[in-house]
């Protein structure tokens, strides 16, 4: 009896204000639209031809990749790390992605982009997944960190044209890697210049992301908001971009990824956000699905319930993808001796937190860290100024030297 005066009185309120029946009480007692109904609402609204999603019913149906055997339930995630020159270690990795990557079930690996051949080999056939995550550094196609990301790409590539599924997520400079390792194009020439730093924003979903590994799944409210800015839910960083355009000028591109969404920046300058290749479990997000919640330094970062809800789901759509990889180290030892918590990561914004314009990682692992004698391996120390390695370099140094490195233009951002 309540719920029929319940569903009696939404109808009557409904009636009287159709401007809101999309988006109403209604909902409570009716299944929500799908994506497909959003979206071609949405779309017929800004003069669009209206397009769908997969009927949200069965989920599965709309992945791509995550079927199949699991065979690793205790998958391990391997992150490149990227070079720092002034920092207390010779590399370093951000801890966003380590934590983004536990809030799905993973375990997360450090890959030194300085090993030899044969260890970065090794590693790779232990861990189950790669991510390529945002950073501060050059993407030359000579340069150290991209020689050794594109022999990781290519067995990545090997593997799953062997049936072997293995995927690779890439994050902002990992999003623009992904694309200059397939295009062999330079990032002067691939990259353009945009404004968005510290940039909460939209996402505005092609037609292909309605059978994407992370959008063909989500949450049809979800659909919406990431498109909505009222909500600015996706956390734009960077200062270069890839345009869509671009994929006419290198046809490459346009074989072997989908452009899955669109941003704009601040200055009206359209870039792609999202990709996902055609042919295997590589995904690319110009923004931060990690961010949200786990970095809390830069204020502009958002920490809604919406913007929580987009990291977990596209973390769990790539470490379930992860699941079906037959990877594995040799032995138990092995693998402990792999993983990141041998590590101790350091609070690096806490050093800068009087700066407004911070937008750093929060929490910071380094490696190879060098051997000072039993004493605090992060002490007081001065100031290098001539960007080359220093043995007393400190973790100061290195959030110091992140405003640096962004006062002349370097490529993107954590």
């Amino acid at each position: 009896m309540a719920r029929t005066l319940l569903v009696a009185i939404a109808s009557i309120y409904l009636l009287a204000t159709p401007a809101l029946a999309r988006w109403s009480a209604w909902d409570l007692f009716v299944p929500a639209k799908n994506p497909a109904d959003i979206l071609s609402d949405i779309a017929v609204s800004e003069g669009r031809p209206p397009f769908g999603f997969q009927d949200l019913a069965q989920p599965e149906s709309a992945s791509r990749f995550g079927h199949g055997e699991v065979k690793s339930s205790r998958p391990l995630i391997g992150i490149l790390t990227q070079p720092c020159s002034l920092c207390p270690g010779r590399s370093y990795i951000s801890a966003g992605y380590v934590k983004w990557i536990e809030a799905a079930g993973g375990r997360a690996v450090p890959i030194r982009f300085y090993d030899s051949d044969r260890e970065l080999h090794r590693l790779f056939k232990s861990v189950n997944a790669l991510i390529f995550p945002g950073g501060l550094t050059w993407l030359w196609l000579d340069s150290p960190y991209v020689i050794a990301a594109r022999k990781l790409y290519n067995w990545a590539v090997e593997e799953n044209e062997a049936g072997n599924p293995f995927p690779i997520h890439g994050a902002c400079l990992g999003h623009q890697l992904l694309q200059i390792l397939v295009s062999n194009v330079s990032r002067d020439d691939l990259l353009v210049r945009t404004d968005a730093v510290s940039h909460p924003t939209t996402l505005k979903l092609t037609e292909a992301a309605a059978a994407s590994e992370y959008f063909g799944t989500i949450a049809p409210d979800l659909v919406k908001k990431l498109q909505d800015s009222h909500y600015n839910i996706a956390m734009e960083n960077h200062e270069y971009g890839v345009p869509p355009h671009h994929y006419d000028r290198w046809p490459i591109l346009k074989d072997a990824y989908r452009i899955l969404s669109t941003t704009v920046d601040r200055n009206g300058t359209e870039y792609i956000s999202t990709i996902e290749s055609t042919k295997y479990p590589f995904f690319g997000t110009q923004w931060h699905p990690e961010k949200p919640p786990y970095e809390f330094s830069d204020k502009t970062i958002p920490h809604s319930i919406d913007a929580i809800r987009v990291s977990q789901h596209t973390a769990n759509a790539f470490v379930e993808v992860a699941r079906r990889s037959s990877h594995r180290p040799e032995s138990d030892e092995e693998e402990l001796a792999m993983l990141i918590y041998s590590d101790v990561p350091i609070f690096t914004a806490r050093f800068d937190a009087i700066e407004e314009s911070y937008d750093g990682p929060d929490i910071t692992y380094f490696f190879d860290v060098e051997d000072r004698k039993g004493q605090n391996p992060f002490p007081s120390g001065p100031f290098p100024s001539d960007g080359g390695k220093d043995e007393n370099a400190t973790a100061s140094d290195y959030a110091k030297s992140y405003r640096v490195g962004r006062s002349y233009g370097m490529p993107s951002t954590f």
